[in-house]
């Protein structure tokens, strides 16, 4: 090869590293945002794939929503049926974290509070016994944390496995609203001699809860409001006395119009140490007439033979205890007060007869009075236990009677005692758990019928919940992508 060939070779080689350092110079921007779009692109999708991810969920659970306890910007707080035939209603919750954008989601059968209450029996007391607890719910109502209603108010018995929802009852002398309400509930395990049991707790705290199972057949050996006539039968057939029963709103109302004794009206229910409670009025004429015989009877065998207590007697002077031998007689009367226990026309009453043992006590008070202490107490040894217990009228004619309530329950002396514990706000142990992020913001508006944007409230009204979720990209260099859905409810 010759010098000048060599040479050429040299300076082509110079001018194509030219021309490759000008080439290479001008692709690398290219190249750098090509790589920079599809970086921004993956982010994107990424961003409306998470997005999409926790906004499936919510609208998905929100379909089956019952009520709303908060709706804010960063938290999503609801009641949730699970449609799985266990009745299971669990509070679940959508809060943003404004630490990290996550949206966190938890699950719990827990109500916003709760107190444990510890039963202790000084006497062994079987399953289905019932029980009490008194608690502040007035406190409760003035802080915001409970409906003055009471109807968010429930009982939950914790089995080891699984949480139960207990029927419970409100005390009927007391109120919800008051530092004293009282709710009665039925014990699932027993408890032995001086042994206690702290599976119960009293929930509160879902502002927008329906009502909750509060049937007294399901707390108590019987309940009865006046609303049925089943299993109830005339028992006394003693000629001239007349007298019919007959349903009512405002309880069981008898009228007579002839013939003078004491009317039985009787119900099957096997029991031995009882409480019997009852709500009653007369509206018979006459003040002091032995029209307004307003009773109740227990331990009756199938002949009739047991205890009345009966006040207004002795031309409403005296609260008498009657040990009758069959339904037909008034028996012999084995306690009374002195003169001076009366019974006002159109006033209403309530009563209370305990046989424990053969302790047998009454007293009876005017609604709305403070529940005096026994007013008749006796020992006798007639009969233990009973097949029947029921309503007594009496004597004179003519009459108008009314027995709002009747409740009997098992008793027990002394009667088991319940503590509460201190109330556990959120009384959630579930950690929420990160869902998808980050976010920027979340959004909630209902909807009802028409479409009208409402306030997310308890009930019907609300038809529809549109959710959206801002997603943000951490770094800054993708624009904020917004995903939105809308859940048409299916409860209530």
């Amino acid at each position: 090869m010759s010098r000048a060939q060599r040479g050429a070779t040299i300076a082509e080689l110079l001018v194509v590293a030219a021309i490759m350092t000008l080439v290479v110079g001008a692709l690398i921007p290219v190249l750098s945002l090509g790589q920079a779009t599809w970086r921004a692109a993956d982010r994107h999708s990424d961003m409306l794939h998470h997005g999409r991810r926790a906004l499936d969920k919510i609208i998905r659970e929100m379909r089956s929503a019952q009520s709303f306890q908060a709706v804010t910007p960063t938290l999503l707080q609801f009641r949730m049926a699970l449609g799985d035939g266990s009745g299971a209603t669990p509070t679940v919750e959508y809060q943003l974290n404004g630490g990290t954008g996550e949206i966190e989601y938890r699950t719990s059968a827990d109500y916003a509070y709760r107190r444990r209450i510890t039963v202790s029996a000084p006497v062994g007391v079987p399953t289905g016994y019932s029980v009490s607890v008194v608690f502040n719910h007035a406190a409760a109502v003035a802080a915001g944390r409970s409906l003055a209603s009471g109807d968010d108010v429930r009982i939950l018995y914790w089995s080891g496995t699984a949480w139960v929802e207990l029927d419970r009852f409100k005390d009927i002398p007391t109120a919800w609203n008051t530092a004293t309400t009282r709710l009665w509930f039925r014990l699932q395990a027993p408890i032995p001699l001086l042994g206690s049991d702290s599976n119960y707790y009293l929930h509160y705290g879902d502002l927008a809860s329906a009502p909750p199972p509060a049937n007294g057949d399901h707390v108590f050996l019987d309940y009865e409001d006046g609303t049925t006539l089943a299993d109830w039968t005339r028992r006394d057939t003693i000629g001239g006395c007349t007298g019919a029963y007959a349903t009512s709103a405002d309880g069981f109302v008898f009228t007579s119009g002839a013939g003078s004794c004491h009317r039985q009206f009787a119900k099957p229910v096997t029991h031995g140490d009882v409480e019997i409670f009852w709500g009653f009025r007369s509206d018979s004429a006459g003040a002091g007439s032995n029209r307004h015989q307003v009773g109740v009877s227990a331990r009756r065998d199938n002949a009739g033979l047991g205890y009345m207590v009966v006040p207004g007697e002795n031309n409403n002077q005296r609260l008498r205890i009657r040990y009758s031998a069959n339904w037909n007689a008034a028996g012999v009367v084995i306690a009374q007060t002195a003169p001076g226990f009366s019974i006002t026309p159109g006033t209403d009453y309530y009563g209370r007869f305990y046989l424990v043992g053969t302790v047998l006590q009454a007293k009876y008070w005017v609604v709305g009075a403070a529940e005096p202490g026994w007013i008749l107490s006796t020992i006798h040894l007639g009969t233990a236990s009973g097949v029947h217990y029921g309503q007594v009228d009496g004597l004179q004619n003519n009459e108008s009677h009314r027995h709002r309530y009747l409740i009997i329950r098992p008793r027990v002396d002394p009667e088991p005692t319940t503590v509460l514990a201190v109330e556990e706000s959120g009384a959630r142990g579930d950690v929420p758990q990160p869902l998808a992020g980050p976010f920027r913001s979340m959004a909630v508006q209902c909807f009802n019928a028409a479409g009208t944007a409402i306030a997310c409230v308890a009930g019907p009204a609300v038809k529809s919940v549109q959710v959206s979720l801002t997603v943000m990209d951490p770094t800054g260099e993708v624009a904020d992508v917004v995903v939105t859905a809308r859940a048409y409810r299916q409860a209530p």
